[in-house]
């Protein structure tokens, strides 16, 4: 079959679980929806956002010497390297699908008035992501690159792994849409040495959203809109970490994938139930 063929056919294959997903996510926010230019926009550049993503993979691929240095780490700490590449992996598409929706611009700044808006943002831009993926996979497949049947390839690219993209996004978008209709709240910055300790330690355990977004109460002294935005990328990054864990790894030589399944039910569950409490609520109190 000619290769063109093959990326039409692949992609037809993924565009059909993108946008079902996209339909279902899009219908929940039916009472004030976004303007559908603005999601297939951010459907577009998470589409874009793969580009970037691919080529870091392949420039790690292609150095040399960062491969002899990590097949050295990796011979010694057994799982330990496997795992940090996938956090650091993990972490660099989460941070590249929120940058990607940022070049949305000036018109979030208009159409962005709900904290659940942030979700429906996030999720678009994450699903474009999945779609461009997954045509990758599909099309690897074909070429005999990947050993797996099709059939099992497609049933788990769109419900387990397209799905889990939505939801690790989404969480990533809530905790954002939080930030983003949040009062800004600078402060001096002190680069002392503790200062930016505390600093890290309070992100790291995740200060702001276990102890106020959470519990659904603003702070008093307020915090930076970018230490929220970050404590949602560990979130994101964790979540998505954890999945690709379970896809990884085996215990015995048994599968973990099917980890996957409650991992995804309890974060379509939190997601969901978060966004109805949140739908129509414009800004969170006064700051946070």
């Amino acid at each position: 079959m000619n290769k063109y063929l093959i990326y039409l056919f692949c992609g037809v294959l993924a565009f059909i679980p993108a946008l079902i997903w996209l339909i279902i996510w899009y219908k929940k926010d039916s009472e004030q929806p976004e303007p559908k230019k603005m999601i297939l926009e951010s459907f577009y550049l998470g589409c874009l956002s793969v580009m970037p993503f691919f080529g870091i993979k392949y420039a790690m691929n292609q150095a040399d010497d960062l491969q002899d240095l990590w097949y050295e780490f990796a011979k010694n700490t057994l799982y330990l390297s496997q795992v940090i590449l996938i956090l650091l992996l993990a972490f660099l598409e989460e941070s590249i699908k929120h940058f990607a929706v940022l070049r949305l611009g000036k018109s979030l700044k208009i159409e962005f008035d709900q904290i659940v808006d942030g979700v429906i943002y996030s999720v678009s831009c994450a699903l474009g992501f999945a779609f461009m993926e997954n045509i990758i996979y599909f099309a690897n497949n074909f070429y005999g690159e990947i050993n797996a049947s099709f059939l099992y390839l497609f049933a788990f690219r769109s419900l387990g792994t397209m799905l889990g993209h939505a939801i690790f996004s989404g969480i990533f978008g809530l905790f954002w849409g939080f930030a983003f209709l949040s009062m800004s709240i600078t402060n001096k910055h002190n680069f002392s040495v503790s200062n930016i300790w505390h600093k890290l330690t309070d992100t790291l355990r995740l200060h702001i959203i276990r102890d106020h977004v959470l519990r659904g109460r603003s702070s008093t002294k307020g915090h930076e809109k970018g230490d929220l935005v970050r404590e949602a990328l560990i979130v994101a990054t964790l979540l998505h970490g954890l999945f690709n864990i379970f896809v990884s790894f085996e215990i015995m030589g048994k599968s973990l994938t099917f980890m996957v399944v409650p991992l995804l039910m309890g974060g379509f569950v939190f997601l969901s139930h978060s966004f109805l409490q949140k739908k129509n609520l414009k800004i969170w109190k006064k700051a946070i």
